[in-house]
């Protein structure tokens, strides 16, 4: 989602000069080995260690160091949003060394990523072998990297990953590793930040889970602010606390974040990252000004670690009573959007719609604008506008905020970005617009979570209503994936015919309608769901010609592409060859009309047939998709299990016994579980010649504590179990 320019918290930009060649120019390689070196010289102790321990010694790979050092140049404090000085100069040291222990891990190390942005960036690597020898990686044939967000966390400027900034990045081989060799490498990056004389900066919130992929014995983050810094972090989950310590320059704090000694968590499924696993989170607001209105901060020195709801709800409806007031567009307030948005409305015949109607009518007329955008907007924007155009008839509406299910509580809110929006008109919610949203449909990230109902504060008092809620959440009976297949055997008898029919509701829909209505043309008559204007309906006949033009290209151009995007996730879905034959929806979930989701997909499938001799050997099972097979090392846990939301998913599978065969096999394929997780159930029967397969999942709650892992394990064993079973089809002479 875009970021939005306001008067209290700007998108960052790093205004860096940057050379465009695909190939590093030579006459930079000795200036960036140069800028570099002094480096080696700081080694902490960490970086001194080049032997193992026996509890590594069956790791892919271990880390021996990561360490970030992230400084603010003194000599641009002073004319910090001064009239003279627009810019902050930052400095960003990094060191890295790892031992790789298998031939995995030299496959993920046989590249090396640095920066090269700024004359004073540096970057120098080392590979130590084996026998002692120590090789220079050779930056000669570095070459530029198309795609930032490519490149691993352990080479990525801290600063990119916090802004989305236009930095080059270069990649270069590292040649002839093997298993044993040990890697290392520094680097000094330097960014200056353009601050547009504003008054205040936020910059990105950052999270650093603590796990990696290969243990870590020593992992440092250590961050020196001036004295018009404010510092927010909070460690969950048992991370370590970030820690205040004095800078080298009096004017200056250090904040320190270390952790030793940290092995990676060995479960990989069924896991809230941020609910189950240590981490800290942190951010730096800037401002020229004491306590600025609207921000999430504490005071300049301190380390603040939470808010309590009063600070909560109150920040939270300064910043929603200024939205009005900040810029959506150049020239353009939000406010200004509003008024122009009414009046559109009004138009169409707003005044004379009921309540109902215009609640209605207003929502889609939201939608209609997000899906004519190439970016969403905030859930506070969001908000805002739809509330004002409520407002602008007279309707109340109260405002709601709250937390994503994925990052915790409200008591875990620690930025302004965390803190959602939500709009609650007598009994019924409306979330934040997406392409495919309907009125009163409930978002995912925010199913049954606690909210705050708030108010505007007391003028005189300032005292402020707040009311603690629930969100209403969506159970297993409420998100439902209903898919029906029709199967015959070709007479090449290599290959199925499938005719595939799916219908979703709730959150299933949500996950799936994206992918369903990709290169669809849902777009053109969006108008239509709030009773709008066809765009040509004040058009001149020339600019009408152009539009239905630009329109036929439109459709020419899914009508290329929607063939190979079906084919494409139909493949992702069996791994087997697809051969597509055709796609209808049937209904897109997109209007109040037909909320549910339904589509068909015909396609001959490869790869589901094996012959022994004369009989044929067919997975019909197959056909409900790939199912989680669990590795020895992962049937232990030690997280809490969350699988997202309670979820029916079923499949009936009818399959046509070619002519001159019978099946067998059928018995083997029946299966009940039925627990405190979930159930799975599979029945299998032929009748007149076809065979029918009935296969059941309930996910029956979203979350569950480790201890139900045992039960967790027979459900997904069961459904493994049957996914690859085959039906034996004999001659019948």
């Amino acid at each position: 989602m875009k970021k939005i320019i306001t008067i209290i918290s700007i998108l960052m930009c790093l205004t860096i000069v940057v050379h465009a060649q695909e190939i590093i120019d030579e006459d930079f390689l000795d200036k960036i080995e140069i800028n570099a070196n002094p480096l080696w010289d700081n080694a902490p102790q960490a970086f001194k260690v080049n032997t193992i321990s026996e509890k590594y010694k069956k790791e892919s790979a271990l880390i021996f160091g990561f360490k970030r050092e992230l400084s603010i140049d003194k000599k641009s404090k002073a004319g910090f949003l001064s009239k003279g000085e627009r810019s902050l100069i930052f400095y960003e040291n990094v060191r890295f060394k790892i031992k790789l222990l298998d031939k995995n891990a030299v496959l993920k190390f046989t590249e090396f990523y640095f920066r090269y942005s700024d004359k004073e960036d540096g970057f120098s690597a080392k590979v130590y072998k084996i026998d002692g020898t120590v090789n220079k990686v050779k930056l000669d044939d570095a070459v530029i990297v198309e795609n930032n967000s490519a490149i691993p966390e352990f080479f990525k400027s801290f600063f990119d990953q916090e802004v989305d900034t236009r930095s080059r990045y270069y990649k270069v081989a590292v040649p002839d590793l093997e298993p044993g060799d040990i890697l290392e490498y520094v680097a000094l990056s330097k960014s200056k930040l353009n601050v547009r004389g504003n008054g205040l900066i936020s910059f990105s919130p950052q999270y650093e889970l603590c796990s990696k992929n290969y243990p870590i014995l020593f992992n440092q983050i250590a961050i020196e602010t001036d004295d018009k810094s404010y510092f927010k972090a909070m460690s969950k989950n048992g991370a370590p606390e970030f820690k205040k310590e004095q800078a080298a320059n009096d004017e200056f704090t250090r904040y320190v974040f270390t952790d030793i000694d940290r092995m990676p968590d060995k479960d990989v499924y069924y896991l809230n990252v941020y609910k189950a696993l240590p981490f800290t989170k942190f951010q730096i607001i800037y401002s020229n000004k004491d306590n600025p209105k609207g921000v999430l901060i504490g005071e300049r020195g301190e380390i603040k670690k939470s808010f309590s709801k009063d600070e909560l709800a109150l920040k939270a409806w300064e910043d929603y009573a200024q939205t009005g007031d900040y810029y959506f567009s150049t020239g353009v307030t939000v406010q200004n959007m509003v008024d122009a948005m009414w009046k559109q409305l009004v138009k169409l015949g707003a005044k004379d719609w009921s309540d109902k109607q215009y609640i209605q009518n207003a929502y889609y007329y939201l939608r209609n604008f997000v899906v004519n955008r190439d970016n969403y907007i905030s859930d506070q924007y969001a908000a805002f506008m739809f509330g004002s155009l409520l407002f602008q008839k007279d309707i109340k509406s109260e405002l709601i905020i709250s937390v994503s299910n994925n990052i915790g509580s409200m008591s875990d809110i620690l930025f302004d970005s965390e803190i959602r929006y939500i709009t609650k008109v007598g009994k019924e919610y409306y979330y934040n617009f997406t392409d495919h949203s309907n009125p009163s449909e409930m978002a995912e990230s925010l199913l049954g979570t606690n909210a705050l109902i708030i108010e505007e504060p007391a003028k005189k008092t300032k005292e402020q209503v707040i009311k603690a809620m629930q969100l209403p959440n969506a159970g297993f009976e409420q998100n439902v994936a209903n898919v029906k297949m029709d199967v015959s055997l070709n007479d090449d008898l290599n290959t199925i015919t499938v005719s595939k029919s799916n219908h979703y509701t709730g959150m299933l829909k949500n996950r799936n309608i994206a992918d369903a209505l990709r290169y669809t043309p849902y777009m053109l008559d969006d108008w239509k769901n709030y009773e709008g204007e066809a765009p040509t309906e004040r058009m001149k006949a020339r600019e009408e010609d152009q539009y239905l033009e630009a329109v036929r290209e439109l459709k020419k151009r899914f009508a290329e592409e929607k063939p190979l995007f079906v084919k494409k996730e139909l493949q992702g879905e069996f791994g087997q060859k697809v051969d597509y034959k055709n796609f209808t929806i049937e209904s897109d979930g997109r209007s109040l009309k037909k909320t549910d989701l339904k589509y068909k997909e015909e396609f001959n499938l490869h790869g589901m047939v094996r012959k022994a001799g004369k009989k044929l050997l067919v997975n019909i099972p197959g056909l409900i998709g790939s199912q989680t097979q669990l590795k020895k090392e992962e049937r232990i846990r030690t997280n809490d299990i969350d699988v997202d939301f309670g979820r029916t998913l079923s499949w009936l599978i009818n399959f046509k016994v070619p002519d001159g065969y019978t099946a067998s096999g059928l018995t083997e394929l029946t299966k009940a579980v039925n627990n405190n997780i979930g159930q799975y159930e599979c029945i299998a029967k032929e009748q007149n010649g076809t065979v029918t397969i009935e296969v059941k999942k309930i996910y029956k709650e979203a979350t569950f504590s480790k201890d139900k892992w045992n039960e967790m394990l027979a459900f997904i064993d069961a459904a493994f179990n049957t996914s690859y079973k085959y039906i034996l089809l004999t001659p019948k002479n």
